[in-house]
């Protein structure tokens, strides 16, 4: 996947999860949660702009790690959201998806990145 796709991924993937959330802050129940799914959902696009700016590749894959423990953060929240009546399953699914789509491609990424560390340190 083009690093740019990825990038507006994320980002898009933040902005519907604030805008999942700001949509139960109405409930006592969904102002607590939301902020949860503000910051796990949020922290996908975050994190990732982060990773993009790593100094070296252990550094890449532990910061884009840290995007795909949000992403499966984010889902989860989402998922209560669900289980509690706060949301419908069909705002909460196209989000769950693409969270773990994302946790998915985060992941492939840091292995991908602690693989070539390997070898590149076996080519020296």
């Amino acid at each position: 996947m083009r690093h740019d796709n990825l990038r507006h991924r994320t980002f898009q993937f933040s902005v519907s999860c604030i805008r999942a959330a700001a949509a139960v802050l109405r409930d006592p129940l969904g102002r607590i949660l939301a902020n949860q799914l503000v910051r796990s959902g949020g922290g996908v696009g975050a994190n990732y702009n982060s990773a993009c700016h790593a100094r070296s590749r252990p550094d890449f894959a532990s910061k884009i790690t840290i995007v795909a423990e949000e992403a499966a953060e984010a889902a989860y929240w989402l998922e209560v959201f669900v289980a509690v009546d706060l949301m419908t399953g069909a705002v909460a699914k196209p989000l769950i998806v693409e969270s773990r789509e994302l946790a998915a491609i985060a992941i492939a990424s840091a292995r991908t990145a602690r693989r070539r560390k390997v070898e590149g340190e076996a080519e020296m």
